[in-house]
């Protein structure tokens, strides 16, 4: 990579990277803030929350594929200049994504109980859990809503935008969580109610504003309804043929993740309880790096566009060191933290100690999840080789992940952390063949040079 183009990638990755990590920083704060609200109420309450978050994943990460879809064409298209393929694009995905997330709302809202059924049957979550599942089902629909024009706006690097409106609304999210859930100044004391609700309230704000946002200022996706449902047959077409393959990739590994959660729980109260406080920390961690994916998808795909296929290749090998190269630090933080981490919780020793185990081997995984990301999330799906990236993480999981999680906990009867750790082979498992793939060069393809609506 000669100075000049390494001075571009880096003055990209700064102006697309910095401001898709804040955000997703920001979010994952607000995770940790609200779990730490709620662990003042006891294991019990942590875990039902973790149960109920669970499913609240299964659609958000289904939804997410779509959003990816979206970003990986209007990166490309943004690259080729083309502004009205954009707002045809978002009108397919506002389409579909209406359909999965109001489908979706209505089942959770009217079955909770039978919902959370499916991971636990502890009593007492299912009384205290379905509560808070309820309520946040009504979230789905503006949260489509939100990811959909985030990946519009950070696929035509308009990154500061969903930056800030997270900013505001992780603020409001926060201040309602510590009124609703403890009762403060006036407000009722409805605990893990007052958690939903606040949740519920932030994501309905959040949407209205990113919407608002886009159609005052002009932005890439704030189209007329006629320019929104223009899209022409072969872009709805090559969009759904590169689409469903990332749809169910999201939707085996949640599916993946499910069987993990299903796996802790059934392990115990305590396991699953020390499983649930790592998540703010590890989401943290993936947020901290979740940029570099984020950019290395926008960056790439806005070279595919433009033809300029050497470019792309060389942009994605820097991502991959980079991404391993931060990981690593990051990994050894977490390990010097962790004792301090976990006190935080109000949980019992067995759960605290754990914990911090489960921290230390997250910690030991990390930057072989970010080149993951990268490599999966990033730049394979940014040239369109999604089918590759569904088998490629599919196979992982399921004959590998799952089947060893299984045979750990329930066959050898080993600690949650040691079956944690044989869980995460899997990722070298990916990263192996990701690698493979990234070499091949089978993954670089324009894939907007004969589409227009």
């Amino acid at each position: 990579m000669d100075n000049e183009v390494k001075k571009e990638f880096y003055r990209n990755v700064y102006k697309i990277a910095i401001p898709v990590t804040l955000q997703s920083l920001i979010m994952a704060l607000l995770t940790l803030t609200d779990q730490l609200m709620i662990g003042q109420l006891g294991d019990v309450a942590i875990a039902s929350v973790g149960m109920s978050s669970k499913i609240y994943g299964v659609i958000s990460v289904v939804l997410a594929g779509l959003a990816m879809g979206v970003s990986i064409y209007a990166a490309q298209f943004w690259g080729k200049q083309d502004r009205k393929s954009i707002s045809g694009l978002l009108g397919i995905g506002l389409l579909i994504g209406f359909s999965l997330s109001f489908l979706f709302s209505l089942l959770v809202f009217f079955k909770p109980q039978l919902c959370l059924s499916l991971f636990t049957t502890d009593t007492r979550i299912m009384e205290e859990g379905y509560i808070y599942l309820e309520i946040t089902a009504l979230t789905y629909v503006p949260m489509m809503l939100t990811m959909l024009y985030s990946a519009i706006l950070r696929s035509t690097q308009h990154v500061k935008l969903p930056m800030f409106v997270s900013f505001l609304t992780v603020g409001l999210n926060i201040v309602l969580n510590y009124l609703l859930i403890f009762g403060k100044f006036g407000f009722p004391e409805w605990g893990l109610k007052g958690s939903a609700v606040a949740t519920l309230i932030a994501r309905i704000f959040e949407c209205l504003l990113i919407i608002g946002a886009v159609y005052k200022f002009k932005l890439p996706g704030g189209a007329d309804l006629q320019d929104l449902f223009s899209a022409s047959k072969p872009l709805v077409s090559k969009f759904l043929q590169t689409t469903y393959p990332i749809v169910l990739t999201e939707l085996i590994w949640v599916l993946g993740e499910t069987v993990y959660a299903i796996i802790y729980s059934r392990m115990g109260t305590e396991e699953m309880t020390a499983m649930t406080i790592t998540f703010p920390l590890q989401g943290i961690c993936i947020g901290l790096l979740a940029g570099l994916s984020s950019a290395g998808g926008v960056m790439v795909g806005n070279k595919l566009g433009a033809g300029e296929e050497e470019v792309a290749l060389q942009y994605a090998k820097r991502f991959i060191l980079l991404g391993i190269g931060v990981s690593l630090v990051i990994g050894a933080i977490l390990v010097l933290i962790s004792p301090f981490y976990v006190s935080a919780f109000n949980v019992s020793d067995e759960t605290h100690e754990l914990g911090i185990y489960l921290v230390w081997v997250f910690a030991a995984f990390l930057w072989v999840k970010v080149s993951n990301m990268i490599m999966a999330g990033g730049i394979l799906n940014s040239g369109g080789d999604s089918k590759f990236v569904f088998a490629m993480e599919s196979t992982a999981t399921w004959l590998i992940g799952v089947p060893s999680g299984l045979f750990m906990s329930f066959v050898w009867k080993q600690p949650i952390f040691l079956v944690y750790l044989v869980l995460s082979i899997e990722e070298v498992v990916r990263f192996v063949i990701g690698m493979a793939r990234i070499r091949s060069k089978k993954w670089i393809k324009n894939l907007v040079n004969d589409l227009a609506v």
